[in-house]
Parts: C-alpha cells; sequence; structure tokens
C-alpha cells in the first residue's frame, strides 16, 4: 500500500509540475508567456534590491509583421513566429529569459554579469533579423524594434518596468524602426497617452475583428 502511495504522490507532482508548466509556456512558440515574465521579473527585481544589482528589460516588437501576416496568410506568420522565437533562444545567456507577450511582441530579460554584455547581446538579437526568412517559396525580411529599461534604476515595479521598455518601444517605432531605444525621463508625456491610445485603439479593432469573426 505504501508503495502505490508513493507513486501516486509522484504521479501527482508530475501532473502538478506539468500544468504549472503549461500555465507559464506560450502554446506557439514554446517561449515562456506573460505570466511567466511577469513572475520571474518580480523576482529578478526583488533580487536586483536585495544586492544593489541591476537589470535590463527588453520589449521588442517585429516591424511591419502584419504585412507578412496578411499577405501571406496566419500559418506562415506562424512559422515565422516560430522561427524567430527558436533563433532568439540561442543567442548566448539569454536562453531562458526570452518571453513571449502576445502578438509579434516579445520581451527578453537580462540579469546579473550578462547585463555588462547588453551590447553584444542587443547586437546579436539585431543579427537574427540581417538575413531573410524562406517563406512561401520566397525570402522575406523582417526587423525589429525594441525599447530597453533598466532595474530598479528607470522603474521597480513589475507594471512601471515593462511599461517603460514599452515607451521607449513606442519611441523606437517612431524614430522610424528597426532601432533601439533606452528609456529615459526626458521622454515626454505626450509618447505616454500617445502609447495608451494606440494601444486601446488596436484592442478595439481586434475585438471588431472578433465580433465579425463567423
Amino acid at each position: 500500500a505504501n508503495l502505490y502511495s508513493l507513486y501516486d504522490i509522484t504521479d501527482k507532482k508530475l501532473y502538478q509540475r506539468r500544468i504549472e508548466q503549461q500555465a507559464y509556456t506560450d502554446f506557439l512558440t514554446g517561449l515562456y508567456n506573460r505570466m511567466c515574465c511577469e513572475r520571474d521579473l518580480a523576482r529578478q527585481i526583488d533580487q536586483a534590491k536585495k544586492t544593489g544589482g541591476e537589470g535590463a528589460l527588453l520589449y521588442l516588437d517585429l516591424d511591419d509583421f502584419k504585412h507578412i501576416n496578411d499577405g501571406l496568410g496566419h500559418q506562415y506568420g506562424d512559422v515565422l513566429l516560430k522561427a524567430i522565437s527558436h533563433s532568439l533562444t540561442q543567442v548566448k545567456e539569454i536562453e531562458n529569459h526570452c518571453y513571449r507577450m502576445g502578438g509579434d511582441e516579445f520581451i527578453v530579460i537580462v540579469t546579473g554579469s550578462s547585463v555588462d554584455r547588453l551590447e553584444s547581446i542587443i547586437n546579436d538579437i539585431q543579427q537574427i533579423f540581417v538575413r531573410p526568412w524562406f517563406l512561401k517559396g520566397e525570402d522575406y525580411y523582417c526587423t525589429i524594434s525594441a525599447g530597453v529599461a533598466f532595474f530598479p534604476t528607470d522603474a521597480s515595479t513589475v507594471e512601471d518596468v515593462i511599461r517603460r521598455a514599452d515607451i521607449a518601444l513606442f519611441n523606437a517605432k517612431k524614430e522610424g524602426k528597426n532601432r533601439i531605444e533606452f528609456y529615459n525621463e526626458g521622454i515626454d508625456v505626450t509618447s505616454t497617452k500617445r502609447l495608451d491610445l494606440e494601444k486601446h485603439m488596436r484592442k478595439a479593432t481586434m475585438n471588431e475583428c472578433d465580433e465579425f469573426t463567423v
């Protein structure tokens, strides 16, 4: 009887671990998801505060992904998202710190001594997008824009760190795409307001599409 109960406990633990893994994993790409990102970031912010260290959060967004998605069809958009996700996890020092936030948005968290090599990590990420992606028998180029915020220096809560990196990303897009912008307090308040408005409109459009889907 004891042996059976031991197996039961092991099975339950394995099952719980599997459920937790599913809860924290993005179904399409296999990367960690938003929920996992927020949990990990909270831990890293706490750690940085305790040790007096610093971390960086990179908010990445594909440029003109919509054209590929609409032009070739969602299945090819999905193929591209999977390929990009795989390439991100091949970049040294961020292998286990890549997250898909939904759509064509990703987050990378850089911590510890890796922050000293942030420039080369960013360069490695940009290199992923130098070559074209082979989709539906042809080569397609897809660049990336990114915003970077440091924690706990730029912000010290999960929500604020992500938001400030997002504001920097918005500025990168505004400055012409295919570029990296670092958050700074000089970014005017209008950027924040426009970011809010743009996100609100994007959500409304998505909801509209859902409403008209038969």
